[in-house]
């Protein structure tokens, strides 16, 4: 009785086991590959995000990263996992070196493993060597050849990182009209300011200018009303003066000192021949004096008329225009109404 077994079956089927073999072999390496050193795990160690790594490879990241991440309010140091940036806190590097636990299923895998170890470091280095490494993409979670993106920090495919910069393209250009129109319409605000400013100053320099052209204008109408008196009291004085016979204060006053003397000498019971002489020559030597002259003397008579309301007076008035309308649209409803 013929066999159905051949040789060339065998053959293939050695072949399949084998192939399919690798292919197991591959994918687990896949698996048990550390995100870190990019290399088959070595005491493999479980985040709480349930991605693991190296023991030794995340004491190194966290020594690395010790500095740079620490919560200066509280003084709690931690870490992002390299995969999903979830953030595990720790007190030190002992606190942190003591809850670091191996699992000892994947220890075991790992060194079961163990014989392709050696030709795997070789093609992790060599894909070292060029900044990209092959392990499960963040975005579509599939075995790739991945890059750290350096603006989100996370591994991604080639094309998830090419999807990731364009999105950050079109919202940085999105984000930077938005800024441009903004800007224009502060810069459109500020040159309505200004020009508001411009008006002010316009103002103000007019207030200036009435109020120094006001003062300039009392002056002129005070040196004026202080002429005209200053002038009509010397016409006064001119016109007495001229018209009583005196030619000044002095001598009017020396006769009348001369009259009361002599009214005293003459009322006295004794007066002496050289006292009586004496005053009639200076009796002698009085000017004539026309009474009728003296008494058609007129005195040119000054009438001032002050403006006393002046310091209640609002010569400058400042106010919104806006609202001055508003209020005069009200007081000419209310005039309407009341008709």
């Amino acid at each position: 009785m013929a066999s159905n077994h051949s040789p060339s079956n065998s053959t293939e089927n050695l072949s399949e086991s084998s192939s399919s073999s690798k292919i197991n072999d591959d994918f687990l390496n896949e698996l048990l590959m550390c995100g870190i050193c990019l290399s088959r795990m070595s005491s493999p160690c479980c985040l709480p995000c349930a991605h693991s790594f190296c023991r030794s490879c995340l004491l190194d990241y966290v020594q690395n990263n010790n500095n740079n991440n620490i919560n200066t309010t509280t003084s709690i140091h931690f870490i992002l996992c390299p995969y999903c940036k979830y953030q595990f806190n720790f007190h030190s590097y002992e606190h942190f070196e003591s809850i670091l636990i191996i699992n000892p299923i994947l220890k075991q895998l790992c060194e079961a493993l163990d014989t392709s170890k050696f030709n795997s470091n070789q093609q992790q280095q060599q894909t070292q060597s060029n900044g990209i490494y092959r392990a499960r993409c963040h975005t579509c979670c599939l075995l790739k050849m991945l890059k750290i993106c350096k603006h989100c920090h996370f591994m991604l495919c080639e094309i998830c990182r090419r999807t990731h910069l364009l999105d950050v393209h079109r919202e940085s250009k999105l984000q930077l009209d938005l800024l441009e129109t903004r800007i224009n319409l502060i810069n459109k605000k500020r040159l309505e300011m200004n020009q508001k400013s411009q008006e002010y100053n316009y103002i103000r320099q007019r207030i200036e200018n009435y109020v120094q052209d006001f003062i300039n204008e009392i002056k002129k109408q005070r040196d004026q009303a202080l002429q005209i008196i200053n002038e009509q009291q010397h016409s006064n004085d001119e016109n007495f003066w001229k018209g009583n016979g005196f030619e000044n204060a002095e001598k009017l006053d020396f006769f009348n000192s001369l009259v009361q003397i002599g009214q005293k000498k003459l009322l006295a019971k004794h007066i002496t021949d050289k006292d009586l002489i004496e005053l009639s020559d200076n009796l002698q030597t009085i000017p004539n004096i026309n009474e009728k002259l003296i008494e058609f003397i007129q005195f040119t008579q000054l009438t001032l008329e002050v403006d006393e309301t002046f310091s209640t007076k609002q010569f400058i008035r400042v106010y919104d225009y806006q609202e001055n309308k508003k209020s005069t649209n009200q007081n000419e409803q209310t005039d309407c109404i009341s008709s």
